[in-house]
Order: structure tokens, then C-alpha cells, then sequence
């Protein structure tokens, strides 16, 4: 680095700031920031200082040209504009120079930078060179630091005077050793070996002169030192070493290229003129290190040479060697290696440093770590696990491995000679042969236990029988375990080819461990796959299911023996089946079955042995048994074809000895045979039998006896015949079958009808004739079946109306009239309304039902239209059946509604009542009244059920819809329901519970008939009654008390009450008789408070009236007397007062108690008195010294007892009062 300025470590960006120290700066409000500076620069000015900026930047390749707008717009703004930018960074983008503020957001070769010293600083012209920090940077940073403290800051030190020798000496020193330390490192990086050369040597005098200076010699020397150090380190590294690596023939020539360009510029330094001058000081001085350094330096030229000659043979070697990765597959790796090996075999012979055998076999080595990368990489092992490739690696670790096997047999044929260490040369190829095995073992694993295999889709493995599902289970676990197994596996992959890493065998070990357990475990469910196995089919499905696991080395053999056992059960099912037959041949019943029993298991093993011949091709592995098998079958076939010609010329000659008259008699019958009413066909099935066996042995290969040929050109159409009979057959007694004898008198017209038809089947036809003429018979044949179909479709109608009818009168008996769908009790209104929609609904749907049934008994009685008059009470009969399973589903319906109703209203004393109206109970005009009453209720409930009986009767009966006799017809429904004995035990028990509710609601008045007193009384009684009273404070007290709990009972009442089915609602009775009470108390505190304040207000009348009467001046001895009379008197009501005023407390107490407002005059006077009646005391007093009275001491005692007695008395009632007043 070069610059012209220091720069301060202090100045730091925001960016240089850590994480944690930007968090802790605490942020400023905007507005208290200080405003930024702008300078006012004049045009010319800030002109300048851009010309100033440009002179200044210094990069390598920089041209005045390339200044560009955008870069001096960037410097305009850091000068002008951006104050608060320290840093302006100037270098090439590419090929063009850019400008930014601050550092680059490119990687740049070097830069030119300009800081600001002070934050927010303002250059000027004349001072901008003092005032800004500049510089250049490059990459190379070592590089500049090193230049600038040997160039700039070396000199300077070793000429500062101000400090004192030792010092300086001191510091110089230490400066020389990291200078030292700083080109070592240095030129390591660049990949050079660079001595050091202190600034002392410019302190040496011309080549010529001698030194005397020992000081400056002794610092020589010290160099020297660490130059012999250097040197022996850099001559002791001579073998390429490369631990946990695989290094290869081209490793090793970059090696020595890169030792002979180390050695070639540390010789070329060392005879440079500095260094030379250095070194011959040092012999002057005959130092103790010049011979150790001569030797050094010798050493040094000495291995430049070596390293040359090294590279002149291993250059031989790049280009065989380069050829090893361009090739294509390991396979053709073999064919270069003769050449290498005679390369190798010249350069032992020639080369004096790799003439020694441990050199020679590193070559080796190194090449055989050539060969292991190269393998390794065309074996892409991450594409093998991780891409699941197996059947690639399979063949690529086969290659891989032919490729170690061919180079170690070259190598040990041209071995004769060579002071080879074959462990040394083998150890890697040996240790990657085995990696590779166990990477065939992995990529087997896979196929077998992974069902990964990139070529095809290997299925599930799935099983039959019982106990399929669970070895399906079985073999899932066995693949999920190896999955997991195998993603450990992975996880560690990259230590499978890498012949230094160690690690792998441990994962290698458990690897294995854990396939052990696994290939236990196949080699059990292959056991039970085929312990469960019954035949051949199933062991040959069970082997090509389990065909993948014939990979496994170990499962092989397992695989193999099953297939020999395929083969061993094929023989024994060909031993089994000829011995059946042969067991067979006496229990078959004609010969027929013999030969088609022989056809049939002479197909079956010819179909197996088909099947085994194409798996055998394909797939199957070769067994010995398989041959064998094979050609016990041809032999057990030729014999099968013997026993079935045997089967065909018994038969044969059996049938010639039959008489053809009795076939002949046969087809001279008669078509049809009625017997017990039913009929059937008279043709023999012996003939029919006898032309199924003729066409069976043709179709086996054999010829038609003669006898037989002409009843057998005819048998179709004799099947036909009987096939055709059969099933008219079979349709008229099937419909006969389902009428029962009481269905069969009233089908008897419709079935006489199609006896008509079917007559000339039974007297005329007979099959002779019908095989010699067919239009006649297919004609009656269409009229039969026609007349049979409709008959068929009578039937049907009249069944399917039957069970339509049944279901409607089920759906019927179904039918709720009532229903009460709402939840708790109601107002009688939506009670009322609700039970009407619901009667609407059912009403329609009785009606729908009863169109129904009505519309199927017309479609019936329309076949029977034209019989009716045969059907004189079969048909009336019929139609009342249904008539009265019609009335029994109404009369059901109509049962279980009022049930419904009944259970509704009735209260089952195990459960709680279930209430269904809700009422409201009040006083009005004196009387207790419900909303609705009772018999409002009664009249709804009575009405629901008379409105059921009218839906009923509006419905006729079947008999007179369908124009029966009035004699045959039944009565109305509604008779019917009247006269029902359990209908009418269900309304009187609805007309019970009503009685039962009329009750207890008459009870439920009873209750609240206890309080008929507040209704009743009037205020004039109320007043009167409490006025003749004793009108204290209790009498008040517990007036007020008596309604208070008396309101207080009936507000805790529930506002709800349930009586029997009927929910009152007490919320309006309790809000009228809490009126009644608030009136009576409100009454009773307007007398207390009345009362009160007359008290209170008599007092002060008597006080006020005698204390103007005794303060009066007597002025005649006749007023003396009166006035003497008047105070004695006075004296003597002072106790009689007293008493009167505790009851008048008493009652403002009871007034302040329930927060009675009064007025402010009654207020204060009760505040007042006491004051008052000490006053009126005090007046007493004053009366008497105007009378002259001579008071003894005893009445002056009296008057102040009474006097402090009142004064404790309103005391007491003060602190009462007050204590209760509310606080404010």
C-alpha cells in the first residue's frame, strides 16, 4: 500500500460497528438532530476541487480519458452535497471508471480513496491537500504494508535522533524481525521463498572497504542466522507430502516445478549485490555462521539442479498418465498401462533421484492413487445412493474392479528387477478394491431389500391365504428398517471410497450387522412364503414375487432350492393326477366323463407345463430338476392320449347295441303333461343326453356313430324345442305357485282364459310333427307365451297393488294427528295454532294415502272388469279385506294420537312434570283471575279432538268407492271410531286430567287467597286502625316490618309455578300485590313522619309559649301570684317533658333509620333541641331572680338535674342520629 497521508484508526463508519455496539447507539429524534452544513462553493471553486480530486487518484492503469459524467457527478455530490459521507472510493469497474461514497459494492483490483477527517467537514481550496486523508489500495495488501515500512517507515525509525541509542537499537531490531516475519509470510502466499533484507545493509561502505563497525556486524550476523534457518527449512521440505490426500503423478511434477521456481528466485536473490556485499562482511569478520550459510547456499543450487532433471522424466510421464481420465469407462484404462509402466521402468533406470527403490515406489503409489481418483469419480457415488442408481453402480464397481485387478497383474508382471514394495504399491488399490466390495454389497442390498432398481419397477411384494397380509407386514418392516439403515448410510457415504478416512468401518461394521439381522429375517418369510404354498401355481406366483431376493448371495441358495421344489411339485401333480384318474375310471358314469376328465387334466398340466417352460426361458434359474420334470411329462402325455381313445370306442360300441325304436316311440309324445295342475314337458332327457355326449366326443376329434347321426343333425333344434317348452313351463307354474287357493278362485276366469291357449300342446302337438313342421308350433308357441305374459302381469298388478296398499296402511297406522314438536311449555295461542298446522299436514297425508289405495283397488277391479260377474263374492270379499285393514290403520292413527295427547297431559308419578301451556295469574276488581282461564283451555283440547273425528269421517269406505252392494258395504269410519272401546277410555282420560287441572288450579287460588287483606282493606281503615293505636315507635316499627317480610315472602315466590300441565306465570299477581304493599308502607311512614313532627312541633309551642308567659313583668301582686303559680307549675312538668321527649325520639330515630325525608325546618329543629331546651331552662332561671324567689339549694339541684338529665338524653339521641346519617 502506498499513501501520501496517515490515516486515523479512530475514524470508523457506522458499518465498522458491530452488531451489539449499532443496537446500543441510541437513535435521535429527527428534529434534534443538528441541520447538515452545506458549503457555498462558487463555480470556479468546486471546479478546482474536482481537478484537485482527479490529479490525486492514482490507479494502475488509469487514463484521463476514461473520466466519465456519471463519476464526476458522484465526486460533485461527495464535495457539495453529501456532507455527512466520509469516504470517497474511486476505481475501475470492468473497463469503466466509476465513482461511489464509500467502498465498493465490486470485488476492484485497487482503488484511490479520499476520507474526510472530521465529521461533516468543509474542504476548502487552498487547505484541501492538508485537510483530506487519501491513498491508494490494491489486492495485494501484505504487499503494500510491507513496501511502506521498509520504504517509508524502516528509514524513518533508524534515523530518528530523538531517541537514544538502545532505544532506537531495541526498536530496530524488533521492527527487522516482523519485517522478517512479514516477507516470509508474504512470499508464501505468492508461493515464493524471499529473503529479507534489513535497511542495514545501506549502512555498508563500496564492496571494496572493510567494515569496523561491530555493532553493525552483530546485526549481520543475526540476519544471517535466520537466513540459515530459512534456507534449512526450505531445503528439508523435498517430498511431496500430502496426508489424508491422494496424490498423483501430476501432483507430483507440480511439486518439483514448484520447488525449482522456489530455489531457481532464491539463488537469483542471493546473487544479488546487497546480499553478496552482506555475505562477504561476514567473511571478513570470519563469522562463525558463513560456513553452515556456504553450505546452505550450495545445498541451494545443488537441489535447483535436482529439481530440473526431476522435471525433465516426469514430464515423460503427464501425457500417458493425462490419458488415464480422458478415456470413456475403467474397462479401457488396462490398454495405457504398458506404457506408463515402461515410462516408470525408463525413469528407474536413468534418473538418479528415483533410482532409489522408496522413491521409485512412491511413482508407483502415486499412480495408483491416479487410478483410485479416477475410479472414484466415474463411480459418482452420490449418484448411486442418494439417486438410487444400484444397477449402474453394480456395473461400475464390476468395472472399476476389473480395472484394480488388470493394473496390479501389469505391475506384477514387469516386477522382475524393480525394488518395488508391493504393500506400499497395492496398500490403496487394495484398500479401494475392498471399499468397492462392500459398495457391490450395498448396491445388491438395495435391489433386494430396497426394491431399488432404476431400470424397472420392482412391485411390492404381495402374498395370498390367511396369512398373506401378515408377511406382506412383514416384508414392508424388513424394507422400512433397511431404508433407515440405508440413510445412515448416506449420511456417511463420502467416507466410503476415501481409502485415509477410518471411519467407515465402524459404519461399515454396523452396517453389516444390521443386514445380518435383516437377511435372517428374509430368509424366515421366504420360509413361511413357501411353508404356506399348496401347489405349483402358488410356488411359481411366490417365486417371481420374491424373484429380487435371488440377488442376495446368502438368499440365493434359499431361492434356488425353492425353485428345484417348483419343479419336484410339478412332478408329483402329474403322479397325482394320473393316479386319480386310474382311481376314478370304475366311478365315472359313462365314458364321456372319463375322456373329458383325461381332456380336462391332460390341458391343466399341459397349461402348467407351458407356463414353467416360458418362466424357465425367462426368469426362472436352471435346476437339474427341471430337465427331468420336463420329460416325464411328454411320457404321461402320450399315455393320457391312449386312455381317452380307450373312453371314445367303449362308448361307441355300447351305443350300436341300442334299439333306435325307443328314440323313435319318444318323439311321438305328446308336447305338454298337466299333472296336479302344473305343467310339464314329456321329452326324454336320455335322447337329449345322448346328443350332448355325440357332440362332446366330436368336438374331442372323434366321428358320430351312424345310428345316432340323424337325431344328432337334429338336436339343436330338438334343444331348442325343450328349451322353449321348459320355459313356458316354468312361467305358468310360477304364477300359479304364488296364488295362494283363495287367490287362485278369484285368478280362476284368467286362468281358464289361458288354459284355452295352451290346449293344443296338451292334445295335438307332438315333437315328431313339430320337427317336421315349425311355423305351426312357433305360432302357437307367440300365443302361448303372449296369453302367459299377460296373465304373468294380472298377477303382478294385483301382487304389487297388495303389498302398496299394505305399506300405505302402514304409513297410515304411522301417522301422528298430533305431535308436539315445541320444546317446554307455550301460550295457548301458538299451542292452538301449532296443533292445527300439524292436523293440516297429517290430514293431507291421510288423504294422499287413502287416493293411493283407492287408485290401486280401481287398477285391480279394471282387470277384473270383464269376470265380475263370475266373481260374485270373491271380489266383495277382496275389496273388504282391505276395506277393513284400511279402518284398523285409521282407527291405529287415531289411537295413537290421543295417546299422544293423553301422555301429554298426564303426569307420570316417577318422572317430573312435563307442563305444556303456560298461563298468566293476576288480581283484578278483587278476584284472582288466569289468562287464559281453565275453560278456554278445556275448550281447545276438546275442540283438537273433535276435529280429528271429522277429518276420519269425511273419508268414505272401499266398498263405496268401488260400487259394492249397500249389503257387502262396511259402516263409516267415524261409527267405527265413536264405538271404539279404547278410543273412548283415551278421551275420558283427557277429560279426567282436565277435571284434575280445573283442580288444582282451584287449590293454586286457594294459596294466594291468604293475602286478600291488601286488596280488600281501603286507606280509610288502614289510617283509623293505626290512629287509635298507641302510635309509638313500635306500633310504627313493626307495621313496617310486617309488610317488609311480607314483600319480601313474595318476591322470593318463583315467578313460574307448574300446576299439573299448566305453567303459571306469578310475575304479574306478585307485581300487583308488591303495589299494594308499597302503597300500605308508604301510608304508614306518611302517618309515622305526621305524627313525628306534631310531637316535635309541640314542644316547641310549649317552650315558646311559657318562656314568653314567665318573662313577663308582673305588675300587680294578682300577676305575681299568677306568675309564682305559672313557675311552680312549670317546675313541676319539667320531668312529665322529659318523658315525652323519649318516645318523640324514638320515632325520628325510626324515621332516620328507613332514610324518611323530612322537611329542613323539622331537620333543624331537632338539631336544635337541646340548645333549645337548655334555653328554655335558662329562661326558668331568669324568671326566678325576676320573681325574687328565695330557692332553697334544693330546688336549684332539681332544676340542674333535670337539666343535665336532658342534656344525656338529646346527647344520646344526637350521637344515634348522626352515627346513621349517610355520609356524603
Amino acid at each position: 500500500m502506498t499513501t501520501s497521508s496517515a490515516v486515523e484508526d479512530e475514524l470508523l463508519t457506522d458499518s465498522d460497528l458491530s452488531d451489539d455496539e449499532a443496537r446500543v447507539v441510541e437513535l435521535k429524534p429527527e428534529e434534534l438532530r443538528p441541520a447538515t452544513p452545506r458549503p457555498s462553493y462558487t463555480d470556479e471553486e468546486l471546479n478546482q476541487l474536482m481537478e484537485y480530486v482527479q490529479r490525486m487518484t492514482i490507479l494502475q492503469t488509469l487514463d484521463q480519458r476514461d473520466w466519465n459524467e456519471q463519476a464526476l457527478d458522484t465526486i460533485r455530490r461527495w464535495l457539495e452535497v453529501d456532507i455527512s459521507e466520509p469516504l470517497l472510493s474511486i476505481y475501475y469497474e470492468g473497463n469503466t471508471l466509476s465513482a461511489t461514497l464509500g467502498l465498493p459494492p465490486v470485488p476492484v483490483q485497487d482503488l484511490s480513496y479520499f476520507l474526510r477527517a472530521t465529521h461533516n467537514e468543509i474542504f476548502t481550496v487552498d487547505g484541501f491537500h492538508d485537510e483530506v486523508h487519501f491513498g491508494t489500495l490494491h489486492s495485494d495488501v501484505d504487499s503494500c504494508l510491507l513496501h511502506l515500512l521498509e520504504r517509508l517507515y524502516a528509514p524513518s525509525f533508524q534515523s530518528f535522533k530523538a531517541w537514544n541509542a538502545t532505544v532506537r537499537e531495541r526498536f530496530c531490531v524488533s521492527l527487522n524481525k516482523f519485517l522478517t516475519l512479514l516477507t516470509c509470510m508474504n512470499s508464501k502466499l505468492a508461493g515464493m521463498a524471499v529473503l529479507h533484507v534489513p535497511y542495514v545493509h545501506h549502512e555498508l561502505d563500496a564492496p571494496d572497504s572493510l567494515v569496523c563497525d561491530r555493532a553493525l556486524v552483530s546485526k549481520l550476523e543475526r540476519v544471517a542466522v535466520y537466513w540459515a534457518t530459512q534456507l534449512r527449512t526450505l531445503l528439508g521440505d523435498s517430498n511431496l507430502v500430502a496426508p489424508n490426500e491422494l496424490a498423483t503423478i501430476q501432483d507430483e511434477y507440480e511439486f518439483w516445478e514448484y520447488r525449482f521456481e522456489v530455489l531457481q528466485g532464491l539463488n537469483s536473490q542471493l546473487a544479488q549485490l546487497d546480499v553478496q556485499r552482506l555475505l562477504q562482511v561476514l567473511r571478513q569478520w570470519n563469522s562463525v555462521h558463513m560456513p553452515q550459510l556456504d553450505a546452505l547456499v550450495k545445498a541451494a543450487q545443488l537441489e535447483q539442479a535436482l529439481a530440473w532433471d526431476n522435471l525433465k522424466y516426469l514430464q515423460l510421464l503427464l501425457e500417458p498418465c493425462a490419458r488415464i481420465e480422458q478415456v470413456a469407462s475403467p474397462a479401457d484404462v488396462s490398454a495405457l498401462m504398458p506404457k506408463i509402466l515402461h515410462v516408470l521402468r525408463f525413469i528407474w533406470q536413468h534418473s538418479s533421484y528415483y533410482k532409489i527403490g522408496e522413491r521409485i515406489t512412491g511413482l508407483f503409489s502415486k499412480l495408483s492413487n491416479q487410478l483410485i481418483k479416477y475410479c472414484t469419480q466415474k463411480l459418482q457415488l452420490e449418484s448411486i445412493l442418494k439417486d438410487c442408481r444400484p444397477r449402474f453402480g453394480l456395473e461400475m464397481c464390476q468395472l472399476s474392479l476389473d480395472c484394480c485387478l488388470a493394473y496390479k497383474e501389469h505391475v506384477l508382471r514387469m516386477q522382475c528387477g524393480w525394488p518395488l514394495n508391493q504393500g506400499i504399491v497395492f496398500n490403496h488399490v487394495v484398500a479401494f478394491m475392498e471399499r468397492l466390495r462392500s459398495l457391490l454389497d450395498i448396491c445388491e442390498s438395495m435391489i433386494v431389500y430396497g426394491r431399488l432398481d432404476e431400470q424397472q419397477a420392482i412391485a411390492a411384494p404381495s402374498f395370498g391365504g390367511t396369512q398373506g397380509a401378515q408377511l406382506e407386514q412383514l416384508a414392508a418392516s424388513v424394507e422400512q428398517q433397511y431404508m433407515a439403515n440405508l440413510d445412515q448410510l448416506r449420511a456417511g457415504a463420502q467416507q466410503l471410497l476415501n481409502v485415509h478416512s477410518g471411519a467407515w468401518y465402524a459404519q461399515l461394521a454396523s452396517y453389516r450387522g444390521h443386514m445380518q439381522r435383516l437377511e435372517q429375517t428374509q430368509e424366515q418369510l421366504l420360509l413361511q412364503v413357501f411353508r404356506a404354498v399348496c401347489n405349483v401355481e402358488e410356488q411359481l406366483e411366490a417365486l417371481n414375487v420374491l424373484y429380487y431376493y435371488s440377488y442376495s448371495a446368502r438368499l440365493r441358495k434359499t431361492y434356488l432350492r425353492q425353485v428345484s421344489k417348483l419343479w419336484t411339485l410339478f412332478g408329483q401333480d402329474m403322479d397325482v393326477t394320473a393316479r386319480q384318474l386310474l382311481q376314478q375310471r370304475p366311478q365315472h358314469e359313462s365314458w364321456l366323463s372319463r375322456a373329458l376328465s383325461c381332456r380336462n387334466s391332460l390341458e391343466r398340466l399341459s397349461w402348467l407345463r407351458q407356463r414353467l417352460h416360458s418362466c424357465h426361458i425367462s426368469w426362472l434359474p436352471p435346476v437339474p430338476e427341471a430337465s427331468v420334470q420336463l420329460a416325464k411329462f411328454e411320457l404321461l402325455h402320450a399315455e393320457f392320449e391312449r386312455e381317452l381313445r380307450l373312453a371314445y370306442m367303449q362308448w361307441q360300441g355300447v351305443y350300436n347295441t341300442r334299439k333306435m325304436g325307443q328314440a323313435n316311440q319318444q318323439l311321438e309324445q305328446y308336447l305338454l303333461l298337466r299333472v296336479k295342475g302344473l305343467l310339464q314337458c314329456q321329452l326324454d332327457l336320455g335322447l337329449l343326453s345322448s346328443c350332448s355326449q355325440a357332440q362332446h366326443f366330436e368336438h374331442l376329434g372323434f366321428g358320430i356313430p351312424l345310428p345316432l347321426r340323424k337325431i344328432y343333425e337334429r338336436h339343436e333344434l330338438l334343444l331348442l324345442i325343450y328349451n322353449s317348452l321348459l320355459q313356458l313351463c316354468l312361467s305358468y307354474n310360477s304364477i300359479l305357485c304364488h296364488l295362494s287357493p283363495r287367490e287362485r278362485k278369484l285368478f280362476k276366469p284368467l286362468i281358464t282364459q289361458c288354459d284355452r291357449q295352451l290346449a293344443p300342446a296338451l292334445f295335438r302337438h307332438t315333437f315328431a310333427a313339430v320337427l317336421e313342421c315349425q311355423d305351426n308350433y312357433q305360432l302357437w308357441l307367440q300365443d302361448a307365451l303372449l296369453e302367459i305374459e299377460q296373465l304373468r302381469l294380472s298377477v303382478q298388478l294385483y301382487k304389487r297393488a297388495n303389498r302398496q296398499i299394505a305399506l300405505h296402511c302402514e304409513q297410515i297406522c304411522d301417522t301422528r294427528l298430533l305431535d308436539f314438536n315445541f320444546s317446554g311449555a307455550v301460550d295457548i295461542a301458538v299451542f292452538e295454532q301449532q296443533l292445527s298446522n300439524w292436523l293440516s299436514r297429517a290430514s293431507k297425508s291421510l288423504r294422499q294415502h287413502y287416493n293411493n289405495i283407492v287408485e290401486l283397488m280401481l287398477a285391480v277391479s279394471w282387470e277384473f272388469d270383464e269376470f265380475k260377474d263370475e266373481l260374485c263374492s270373491e271380489w266383495p270379499q277382496y275389496v273388504n279385506v282391505f276395506d277393513d285393514m284400511l279402518g284398523s290403520a285409521f282407527l291405529c292413527c287415531m289411537r295413537t294420537s290421543l295417546m299422544l295427547l293423553l301422555a301429554a297431559l298426564r303426569l307420570d308419578e316417577h318422572m317430573a312434570p312435563a307442563p305444556v301451556l303456560v298461563t298468566e295469574s293476576d288480581v283484578r276488581e278483587g278476584q284472582i283471575v288466569l289468562t287464559p282461564d281453565m275453560e278456554s283451555i278445556a275448550d281447545v283440547l276438546l275442540g283438537i279432538i273433535d276435529r280429528m273425528y271429522s277429518l276420519v269421517d269425511q273419508l268414505p269406505r272401499l266398498g263405496y268407492k268401488l260400487k259394492l252392494p249397500k249389503e257387502q258395504q262396511r259402516s263409516g269410519f267415524a261409527k267405527v271410531f265413536r264405538e271404539d272401546a279404547e278410543c273412548l277410555q283415551l278421551v275420558r282420560g283427557i277429560e279426567l286430567e282436565l277435571d284434575t287441572q280445573r283442580s288444582d288450579i282451584e287449590q293454586y287460588v286457594q294459596h294466594w287467597q291468604q293475602h286478600q287483606a291488601l286488596w280488600q282493606l281501603s286507606e280509610e281503615t288502614f289510617t283509623q286502625r293505626l290512629m287509635t293505636s298507641a302510635k309509638t315507635a313500635r306500633i310504627f316499627e313493626a307495621s313496617i316490618e310486617q309488610y317488609s317480610a311480607l314483600a319480601d315472602e313474595i318476591c322470593f315466590v318463583n315467578a313460574i309455578a307448574h300446576v299439573h300441565f299448566v305453567l303459571i306465570n306469578q310475575n304479574a299477581i306478585k307485581s300487583t300485590l308488591l303495589d299494594w304493599i308499597e302503597k300500605w308502607q308508604a301510608l304508614n311512614i306518611k302517618l309515622l313522619l305526621q305524627h313525628a313532627t306534631y310531637l316535635m312541633q309541640s314542644i316547641y309551642r310549649y317552650m315558646q309559649r311559657n318562656e314568653r308567659k314567665v318573662l313577663q313583668v308582673p305588675r300587680t301582686l294578682r300577676e305575681s301570684l299568677l306568675a309564682k303559680q305559672l313557675y311552680e307549675r312549670l317546675l313541676l312538668d319539667l320531668p312529665l317533658m322529659q318523658q315525652r321527649c323519649v318516645p318523640m325520639m324514638e320515632l325520628f330515630v325510626l324515621l332516620h333509620k328507613y332514610h324518611v325525608g323530612m322537611s329542613d325546618e323539622t331537620q333543624q329543629q331537632v338539631i336544635e333541641l337541646e340548645s333549645s331546651w337548655l334555653h328554655y331552662l335558662q329562661t326558668l332561671a331568669e324568671a326566678e331572680e325576676l320573681l325574687d324567689t328565695e330557692e332553697t339549694e334544693d330546688h336549684k339541684q332539681l332544676l340542674l338535674q333535670h337539666a343535665e338529665k336532658f342534656k344525656q338524653l338529646l346527647k344520646q339521641f344526637h350521637e344515634d342520629f348522626y352515627s346513621k346519617l349517610p355520609k356524603k
